[in-house]
């Protein structure tokens, strides 16, 4: 008998080769992604690690052991007609394993709409079956959607079976469910790629070597890459590529996550958002970065950035290191970016310009520096509601957002979300500033959320000491002034004057009363181009000094200071006729903040007043037994000044860190936001170091499919599984 010169009929014939039945929590099928190691669906094996579960790869049977699979966390909630919890996917050890078997390769990377597929496993009455169907569309949200499989039946029993991608000749789901029984109504896939929503430990452990194995056994590569080549000229080259970069990058000491994050941000073209799922290994991130569309040209593809900058971070007398050196060469100049791989290995990777993108000077001519900046905005139908958006900020040409706007939230709602979204993007952006500071945060408000307590949020689980304000540099901006151009020429104006000027000496007092009304602050701000530096008398939220922060700010002022929560002491009727004159030259009668203020900023620069102002918090908590009954601003009980620090908040807008500009109208809800209208906030003023709950949005569920999984291994009743939209 001939052998096939069709590649996908050999690769189909080869996928029946990896498959196998599997008997646990019910009856279903699996395949072979390793050597001894299998795939399947949760809801056939079983949702507990540790479970065992018998395995049948042609006509012998093996004992094996869930690894790792999605747990049924809702079973004893939900609805008999509702599908296990995504991922619903299992990996699992088996005893003894068949010696040479076959494995399939995986590909991450889901099919688009339209593209023929191949579904095999165990059919409960005709046994083993294999069904070509259709892709069509996802459903579900963003990082958690199933691969809808069209055009054909897809029998009870097929769960955890493979869906073969007739495009790459790579495995790129697991079968979960029928839509109807009986019917050429199709099903649902889990994309494989959500297996980086399980164990990351295991997850690790079985990748490696599935990526060590088809760099060494060509059964599967030869014909997805005949298959491939067969649709587009040079896909098969690309695909040898991508197997010899995975098995070297194998071999290489795990990441953290956040230096996971912060290596691919590096590597992606300017822009790119983070990946939907988790980066647990080197491999996710060069896949993913695999999966970007780029342009023509001589610049480096991202994951070839990726591995160049890997090569940089390495010591170079590690033998993998000089692999992955040489495989970089090789391939970037069978690209005809052989030059610009051998520039981009030359650079260090904390300072390397992602894909060739220009990189911003600081004041002294240094890199700018990264930061997180979260905004509240409010809603234009109601200004009663608001929206927020975190980005990273890597340079004025590089500002990523983590995500989408949310939707209309309340300002406590609003907050509790703020509080969510930092900690991750602070953990990517001290990846990629690569030095010893703590990370700069800052946070763009409107006036009514300033006097928040943002710097005792306590956002780290399990370590209540944590505060956000003495573990990071958090300064506050006002939203009001981003939002009117008109504003900015004052603005940038008064910054550049403050880069020249000693802070202590410009900084003066505001309280907004007496000489200080707003008309006279008006005329003092239009002729004194100096007055760049304010301390005001107390938070900006009564009456008086609420009007007087606004002028400053309509006028252009950048850097502010002030004790949150407090309100200006009461001064003599004649106080601001002998203490002061507008808009505060003198020293105020009541000036012991603005005294402490002074002192405390004696030689700081305008750009090293986040860090300063870091440096006061925690000086004033080693200062807080000393100090525990004298509030900052009120005199200690030696008679001498409270240290600054404990309530200050700092106001420090530099114009060369403006976000995009965005159309003020009400943003789409999006299924990422709470949507809960009794969410708490993330803190007030009455409870200032709460930790802030995390929300989440339901999903919720359309008309229930059938499960395709074999009868329970114990008898129960026969159930359905409804379907997360």
């Amino acid at each position: 008998m001939r052998h096939s010169s069709d590649p996908l009929t050999a690769l189909q014939a080869l996928l029946e080769h990896c498959r196998v039945r599997v008997s646990g929590r019910t009856d279903g099928s699996g395949f072979f992604v390793a050597p001894g190691y299998v795939l399947s669906c949760a809801h056939v094996a079983g949702g507990t690690a540790g479970a065992r579960v018998r395995v049948e790869h042609g006509a012998a049977a093996y004992g094996a052991t869930v690894l790792a699979a999605a747990p049924d966390e809702s079973a004893a909630d939900r609805s008999p007609y509702a599908l296990y919890p995504y991922p619903d996917l299992a990996l699992l050890e088996v005893d003894d394993p068949p010696v040479g078997h076959p494995c399939v390769w995986l590909d991450p990377e889901s099919p688009s709409s339209g593209t023929k597929v191949t579904a095999t496993g165990f059919t409960l009455d005709l046994g083993p079956r294999t069904a070509v169907l259709d892709t069509g569309g996802r459903t579900g949200p963003f990082g958690r959607a199933l691969l809808e499989l069209v055009a054909g039946e897809v029998n009870r029993g097929l769960s955890g079976g493979p869906v073969l991608s007739h495009r790459s000749g790579g495995v790129a789901a697991v079968v979960k469910a029928t839509r109807q029984e009986d019917s050429a109504m199709g099903g649902y896939g889990v994309p494989v790629s959500a297996l980086r929503l399980l164990d990351p430990v295991v997850y690790r452990r079985v990748l490696g070597a599935h990526d060590r194995f088809h760099a060494a056994d060509d059964r599967w590569r030869s014909l997805a890459d005949a298959l491939a080549e067969g649709q587009r000229a040079g896909a098969g080259a690309e695909r040898s590529a991508d197997r010899a970069f995975l098995a070297l990058l194998t071999e290489l000491p795990a990441d953290t996550s956040a230096e996971l994050r912060a290596a691919f941000l590096r590597a992606a073209p300017p822009g790119t958002p983070e990946p939907d799922l988790p980066l647990l290994d080197r491999r996710d991130a060069y896949l993913e970065l695999a999966a970007r569309i780029v342009l023509g040209g001589d610049r480096l593809t991202p994951e070839l950035a990726y591995c160049a900058d890997l090569v940089c971070s390495l010591p170079p007398q590690l033998p993998v290191a000089r692999g992955l050196r040489d495989r970089l060469l090789i391939r970037a100049g069978e690209t005809g970016r052989g030059e610009a791989a051998r520039q981009r290995i030359d650079e260090d990777p904390r300072g390397a310009t992602p894909t060739g993108a220009a990189v911003g000077a600081g004041a002294a001519g240094g890199p700018v520096r990264p930061s997180v900046i979260g905004r509240v905005r409010h809603s234009l139908r109601d200004r009663t509601r608001y929206h927020v958006m975190v980005w990273q900020f890597r340079s004025a040409e590089e500002i990523v957002p983590a995500g989408a706007e949310s939707g209309e939230l309340t300002l406590p709602q609003a907050l509790s979300l703020l509080a969510e979204l930092l900690p991750p993007q602070i953990e990517v952006v001290e990846a990629l500033d690569g030095t010893e500071r703590a990370a700069l945060v800052e946070l763009v408000l409107p006036h009514e959320a300033l006097d928040e307590d943002y710097a005792d949020w306590r956002l780290w689980p399990g370590l209540d000491w944590w505060t956000l304000g003495r573990k990071h540099q958090l300064v506050v901006r006002p939203l009001e002034r981003h939002q009117e151009p008109r504003l900015h020429h004052a603005w940038r104006r008064r910054w550049e004057r403050l880069d020249v000027q000693p802070l202590e000496r410009t900084l003066v007092c505001v309280c907004g009363r007496g000489r200080q009304h707003p008309r006279a602050l008006d005329a003092a701000f239009n002729t004194d181009p100096g007055l760049t530096a304010l301390a005001l008398a107390g938070a900006p939220r009564g009456e008086a000094l609420s009007r007087a922060f606004r002028v400053a700010v309509a006028s252009g002022v950048p850097v502010m200071l002030w004790e949150r929560g407090r309100d200006p002491r009461p001064l003599d009727q004649d106080a601001c006729t002998t203490g002061c004159a507008a808009p505060g030259r003198g020293d105020c009668p009541d000036g012991r903040f603005l005294r402490a203020a002074r002192k405390a900023l004696t030689g700081t620069h305008r750009d090293s007043l986040p860090d300063r102002v870091y440096d006061l918090r925690n000086e004033a908590e080693l200062h807080e037994p000393e100090h525990a009954a004298a509030p900052n601003g009120q005199a200690a009980p030696d008679g001498q000044d409270a240290p600054l620090g404990h309530q200050v908040v700092l106001l420090w807008d530099d114009p060369a860190r403006q976000l995009p500009r965005t159309r003020l109208a009400p943003a789409a809800t999006t299924t990422a936001q709470p949507a809960d209208t009794t969410a708490q906030p993330a803190a007030t003023t009455a409870q200032p170091a709460s930790t802030v709950p995390p929300t989440t949005a339901q999903p919720a569920a359309t008309v229930p499919p059938t499960t395709v999984e074999g009868p329970p291994s114990v008898p129960s009743p026969r159930t359905q599984e409804g379907l997360p939209r």
